[in-house]
């Protein structure tokens, strides 16, 4: 049994609109996954009804089974079980996720008392422990500082180590790269990874970059529209490309064209739920779309073992004769990478 297991979700806001349509995503203890897509592609609402979160209005179909228990059919209370302890989230901006009134130990300690019944000192202590396991310096003096007195990549830190206060099977990391220089996203990059191994904490990990993904991710999702795209290893969705947003995604990297290779933009503006096109929710932007694009919603199948595309016109599912495949190697693999 996955640890979590999303099935043929779909969230439906007031008017009639779809936030999400028929997603389906599986995370197994102690791996990361990535769902990636741009602004407005569901990901974010999709893996935060893990949670029990939908929008305010919103109602769901389908099922989103957390170690086997649907938690969208959860009473506040049940829901107040799982959060925390069986899944955490860490958000993107870590000043919206500590108070600024607030010390450290304070933010720290309180879902600790709560959640595991500890006492104020034993509380103090595992803060600590935890500030210590994300690499703050000086542990117990940081635990009495605020937020202020940080840089944005060790308040960050401090983000994760509050979501892992209570021991989380399963870690949802929403953009908390997205803000930070490279030196210091490719510390959480590698703290992230650090943890899943000691620990076997399964994590979501969302991010519209693909280079970043490439570093962390075991299997992608791409989203697009509020359905999936794509899905695979990383190796098969990047390297083996069949889907044209996956492939338009890789050719708009920054990384590549700082090694030479022309930038290519995506065309036009992503699909939003008020203004869904027919068909594909691609095919206003496609350079492959052919008239059926314009009206069929292409169905999620599966091209190789393991190997998901929602693609009529699968333009890459054969490369021409001479042509070399595009190679994404902008950043070393997870295992190649030198902690900084």
């Amino acid at each position: 049994m996955s640890l979590l297991e999303v099935d043929n979700l779909s969230i439906l806001i007031r008017g009639g609109r779809n936030l999400v349509e028929g997603v389906s995503i599986t995370v197994n203890a102690g791996e990361i996954v990535g769902i990636a897509g741009e602004s407005g592609s569901g990901k974010t609402v999709t893996a935060m009804t893990s949670l029990g979160f939908l929008p305010a209005g919103a109602t769901s179909t389908g099922e989103v089974r957390v170690n086997g228990v649907d938690v969208l059919s959860m009473t506040p209370k049940q829901l107040q079980s799982v959060r925390g302890t069986e899944v955490a989230m860490v958000f993107q901006d870590p000043m919206t996720s500590l108070h600024p009134m607030l010390n450290i130990g304070t933010q720290l300690t309180e879902h600790l008392r709560v959640h595991k019944g500890l006492g104020r000192k034993a509380a103090w202590a595992r803060a600590a422990e935890l500030l210590e396991m994300v690499r703050i310096p000086d542990p117990t003096s940081a635990l009495t500082a605020f937020p202020h007195r940080f840089s944005g990549g060790m308040r960050q830190r401090i983000a994760i180590a509050m979501a892992l206060a209570c021991d989380p099977k399963l870690l949802i990391a929403d953009e908390i790269t997205t803000a930070l220089d490279v030196t210091v996203q490719a510390g959480i990059l590698d703290l992230l990874d650090r943890l899943r191994k000691e620990t076997g904490m399964a994590v979501v990990f969302i991010t519209h970059d693909l280079a970043v993904m490439n570093v962390i991710a075991d299997r992608l999702y791409v989203m697009y529209g509020g359905r999936l795209a794509e899905s695979g290893s990383i190796g098969e969705v990047l390297n083996s490309t069949r889907h044209p947003y996956t492939r338009a995604l890789i050719e708009a990297l920054p990384e590549g064209a700082a090694l030479g290779k022309a930038l290519v933009p995506i065309p036009g503006e992503p699909s939003t739920p008020d203004r869904r096109p027919s068909g594909c929710a691609f095919n206003p932007r496609c350079t492959f779309a052919v008239e059926s694009c314009r009206t069929d919603v292409p169905e999620l199948r599966e091209l190789e073992p393991g190997h998901f595309a929602a693609c009529a016109v699968d333009p890459f599912g054969s490369l021409p004769e001479g042509a070399i495949p595009l190679d994404i190697s902008l950043a070393p693999r997870k295992d190649q990478h030198v902690a900084s």
